[in-house]
């Protein structure tokens, strides 16, 4: 689990993938409204039917630190390549938007991620005209990297700086309408 000043980043283990499967959080968990979103059920059957963990490149959920309720998803799409190339993806529920969550959660992501082995370059991918996660790429330290299919595409590479952390108590760290997946959904 990954902690920040407003929110956690919690994998999605077999237990919580099944919640998000049959559409009811469980005990001592809280759903924000629109949570779980479309991609994140898909991923979580997979989660829910494989036999053993699918390792800590997956999925994440955000959850808000203040009332414990889950308002979006994040991870990756699978382990770095043979180039160590990462991909990231993540999504919050609307009311969740506009409130440097995502900036904070997708930056202790990344944060996680560039502490592991073969990880060289994080990329992101995006649909053309979401400007909103454009910004929060770009204050991230993502620089654009031309078209993958009907989405731009966006890469952290190693030696780029670090992503900002938010100054505790300040209620806005960028990152607004964070939204990677065409489809409307997570990692």
């Amino acid at each position: 689990m990954l902690r920040g000043p407003r929110v956690r980043v919690e994998p999605i283990d077999a237990r919580l993938a099944q919640a998000i499967v049959a559409g009811q959080p469980g005990p001592g968990r809280r759903w924000a409204e629109g949570f779980p979103m479309p991609a994140l059920v898909g991923i979580a059957r997979r989660i829910a039917a494989a036999n053993e963990p699918l390792g800590p490149f997956l999925a994440y959920v955000i959850v808000l630190a203040a009332d414990g309720s889950a308002i979006g998803d994040a991870g990756f799409h699978g382990p770095p390549d043979g180039e160590g190339e990462l991909e990231i993806g993540y999504a919050l529920v609307p009311a969740a938007r506009g409130a440097g969550l995502a900036n904070e959660a997708v930056g202790l992501l990344i944060a996680w991620a560039r502490r592991q082995p073969g990880v060289r370059t994080i990329t992101a991918r995006v649909d053309p005209g979401n400007a909103a996660s454009e910004r929060l790429l770009a204050r991230l330290g993502f620089a654009a990297d031309g078209e993958r299919g009907a989405l731009r595409r966006f890469i952290l590479p190693a030696s780029a700086r670090r992503p900002p952390r938010p100054a505790p108590g300040t209620g806005r760290a960028g990152g607004p309408r964070a939204r990677t997946d065409p489809a409307g959904g997570g990692p």
